[in-house]
């Protein structure tokens, strides 16, 4: 039985919490690309920064303060991978709901896209994926003979990120760069009014900014 006058074992110093790192800060972050999407096939990612005045919607497209590059000041690591693709506001979409014949040809364009990441100046391939990933094993929209009903599985239901078996490291001033590839004709509703619809890449993972 312990006396009164017994020492008591505490450790004399809590352990330091530190929110900061000793060579900067580290949080969760997304990296994101995109493109409106139109008539082509084949679209590259990355290819321009934020605040591009030649782009529309381009805060909406991607948050990379520079084409290309993540930044002279960071390492990004991306152990997820998600495929979006979204109203941009462009005539009242994005404030009213999707027509059916819209949501099915959202779903036909997320079936038939092929992602591709590259990094590098010389286009190292460091990950390649199918947009049918994201897609429920019977994936359609449907209407009844009105057309007034809304649609039935209209949103996508599967899992939104794919989870990368091996995380893709990103250094400070690496090029990053892909392209998506459509493997038939994009849906003519999709672009039928310019920039209606994004088509947009989000790599979610671990930023570290140096100080």
């Amino acid at each position: 039985m312990s006396n009164i006058t017994d020492p008591v074992l505490v450790a004399p110093n809590a352990p330091a919490i530190n929110s900061f790192g000793a060579g900067g800060q580290m949080y969760n972050a997304d990296i994101f690309g995109g493109f409106n999407i139109s008539a082509q096939q084949v679209n590259p990612l990355f290819s321009f920064r934020s605040t591009d005045p030649g782009v529309t919607n381009a805060a909406l497209l991607t948050n990379l303060t520079e084409a290309q590059k993540i930044g002279s000041t960071m390492d990004f690591k991306a152990t997820a991978l998600g495929i979006r693709i979204i109203p941009t506001g462009v005539s009242g979409k994005g404030d009213t709901a999707l027509t059916p014949d819209e949501v099915q040809a959202i779903k036909s364009l997320l079936a038939s896209s092929v992602i591709t990441l590259t990094y590098g100046s010389n286009d190292t391939k460091i990950a390649e994926f199918s947009g049918m990933h994201l897609m429920a094993p019977v994936d359609f929209a449907a209407a009844d003979a009105t057309n007034t009903c809304g649609m039935s599985n209209g949103a996508i239901n599967s899992t939104a990120w794919i989870k990368l078996s091996m995380p893709v490291g990103i250094e400070a001033n690496l090029n990053i760069g892909g392209t998506v590839r459509f493997t038939k004709p994009v849906p003519a509703s999709l672009y039928s009014t310019a920039d209606t619809f994004a088509f947009v890449v989000v790599l979610s993972g671990l930023k570290i900014v140096k100080s």
